[in-house]
């Protein structure tokens, strides 16, 4: 089973949803909690394919998933129940999570970095030569929860100095991303300064708009 890529989570009793983004081994889950995982190669007994997932000290659980469509289905297993499953593969009664894949959607606040920092570093483009990069500390970076949603996320840069700082919102279409920056923490999210549309392939800028000046 392929579960690469970024998938909606919700529970089909409580209706709560949640982002996973599974990476050649890394899970991030709600753009910023970092997990290990692997899948297993045969399903088990009951024909669900086990995810075993490991948190930043170690513990592991399991999500056992089934495919429904061109959704996957999914029960996650912890604690006492996950040491039961071990022992005798005893599926618990916990709520039926229904994983959608989302196409376009941003899966961590780092994947959306490292696009930032590769437009930006691009010589091809304009905005290379507006960073001093040996003043540039990645550790700045925040998300902003409130502009953050399928095929856009939005990251706040906070100045060395710890005072001010700018924003930046990315939206995937297709091919293409959109970045949007906005210049001074009290321009967001009324007042954009610049936006640039970049080429996912090769990070070059296609089309600048100056939107200070509308």
């Amino acid at each position: 089973m392929d579960v690469g890529g970024v998938w909606k989570a919700t529970g089909k009793e409580d209706k709560v949803s949640s982002n996973w983004y599974f990476n050649s081994g890394q899970l991030v889950v709600n753009y910023l909690n970092n997990f290990s995982y692997v899948v297993a190669k045969n399903k088990d007994p009951k024909g669900y394919t086990v995810v075993t997932i490991k948190n930043n000290v170690g513990k592991e659980h399991a999500l056992l998933l089934k495919e429904n469509g061109s959704n996957l289905e999914g029960i996650t297993v912890e604690d006492e129940a996950y040491d039961q499953y071990l022992a005798d593969r005893t599926v618990p009664d916990g709520q039926v999570i229904e994983y959608t894949f989302q196409k376009n959607a941003w899966g961590s606040m780092d994947e959306a970095i490292d696009f930032w920092e590769n437009t930006y570093k691009n010589t091809d483009n304009e905005v290379s030569k507006k960073i001093l990069w040996e003043n540039y500390r990645r550790d700045l970076w925040s998300l902003v929860e409130d502009g953050t949603s399928n095929n856009t996320i939005t990251l706040h840069f906070k100045n060395s100095g710890g005072a001010g700082g700018s924003y930046y919102q990315f939206v995937k279409n297709g091919d293409n991303t959109e970045i949007t920056s906005f210049d001074g923490n009290a321009s967001y999210p009324n007042s954009p300064t610049m936006r640039y549309t970049v080429q996912n392939a090769d990070y070059k800028v296609i089309k600048t708009e100056e939107l200070w000046k509308q």
